[in-house]
Formats: C-alpha cells, sequence, structure tokens
C-alpha cells in the first residue's frame, strides 16, 4: 500500500505501519496553535439538557504544545492494533522521515470505525496530506462495509474541528465530562464527529442479530 503525493511540494508516500518501528512515531510533531475556540454552552436539566457550540476568537492564539504528543502506553495501543486485522494503521513518510499516522479500529459490536488517529505533522500540514489519510481510511472502511467512522475532537481545537466538517463529517454529540469532571470550567470538551460510509450497511441491531 504505497501512494506519492502529487504538487511541487508533496513529497510524501503513504504506506504501511510496521510495528517494529512503532518509536520512529515519535518523529511526528502533531502540536495545533488555534485561533479559535468552540465554546459549550450547556443549558437546561435532567432530561431537557442543551449544549450549543459558539466560535470565540481568542485574545491569545492557544498552543498545545508537547501535550499532544504520543505517550509510550500510546504507542504500545498502536502498535498492538498495527497487527490485528481488524483495524488499519498506517503512516506518511517524507525524507526519510514519519510525517503522518492514520489508526483506526473496527467497534465490531455496532459495524463502525473508531478512528484512534489522524495526525499530520505541524510542519507538513496544507499540502493536502490530511484529506489524502482520510480518504484511504475511508476507502478501507467501505471495503469492510462499516457504516460510519466515528472521530473525538476537543472543543479547543477548531482547526481539527474545521478539517473534520471540511471532508464530510457531522457533528454527532458532546461529552462534557470525557477527560475530567470539570472540562466546561477548563474550556475542553470532547466533540464527536461521524462520517457516514453507508447507509445500507449493518447497524447495531442487525449485528445482535447475527
Amino acid at each position: 500500500m504505497v501512494r506519492k503525493g502529487r504538487g511541487p511540494l508533496a513529497s510524501w508516500v503513504i504506506r504501511s505501519f510496521r510495528p517494529s518501528e512503532v518509536y520512529r512515531l515519535r518523529e511526528i510533531n502533531p502540536t495545533f496553535v488555534s485561533p479559535a475556540t468552540l465554546r459549550v454552552h450547556k443549558t437546561g436539566a435532567g432530561l431537557e439538557v442543551g449544549w450549543r457550540l459558539e466560535e470565540v476568537t481568542l485574545p491569545e492564539p492557544y498552543d498545545k504544545g508537547a501535550a499532544y504528543d504520543l505517550t509510550p502506553e500510546d504507542l504500545d495501543e498502536i502498535a498492538g492494533r498495527a497487527m490485528r486485522d481488524d483495524c488499519l494503521v498506517f503512516v506518511v513518510e517524507a525524507k526519510g522521515r514519519l510525517v503522518g499516522l492514520y489508526d483506526l479500529e473496527i467497534l465490531h459490536w455496532n459495524n463502525t470505525g473508531w478512528l484512534w488517529n489522524l495526525l499530520v505533522d505541524v510542519g507538513h500540514r496544507g499540502q493536502g496530506l490530511g484529506r489524502a489519510l482520510f480518504d484511504r481510511g475511508l476507502a478501507w472502511a467501505r471495503e469492510q462495509n462499516l457504516r460510519s467512522v466515528v472521530i473525538e475532537t476537543q472543543s479547543n481545537n477548531v482547526p481539527a474541528c474545521r478539517f473534520y466538517q471540511r471532508v464530510g463529517c457531522h457533528l454527532v454529540g458532546i461529552q462534557d465530562e470525557y477527560y475530567a469532571n470539570h472540562d466546561l470550567e477548563d474550556s475542553e470538551v470532547a466533540v464527536f464527529w461521524a462520517y457516514t460510509v453507508s447507509d445500507t450497511a449493518p447497524d447495531a441491531f442487525a449485528v445482535a442479530k447475527a
């Protein structure tokens, strides 16, 4: 599985990931800087709770720094998934350095793909690499007859939210106690997206009956 980038700046290659090179994933700098955030407004109580997102420009851009770096536990999990037939892990290499990662796992109980990681090195963005990764993953999801691919982002990562919106994902949920019990106060709330792969693929009810 090899695909070469196109265009004057695209000197990258998408290829299969080898678990033996897992520590090379640290070559990817996945950080982000966002000039805005999605402020989450929560209203109501009980069964009548609602959430509303409002994009707000920040006085100073938010810099994630090293907090987005892959941990040793992350690397072990990625290597484990790469050895499974129901997962898809591939990387992007440019001039001998890894600059991108796609990491998806099939959730069999509801026939969806959970996108653990779609990372593009900060110095290699704007070349269509993220879209190429996403499209390659979708092609595999269609081959597996998945009904959708689900992605988690954060309310303070507006560039990622805009990316998933551009590639055709739709917003499907907010979880305001996903990272801690005070995510709203911390201004980092989990935002979930989905891409509909097939309306005719089996869903959780069909899987349960099989």
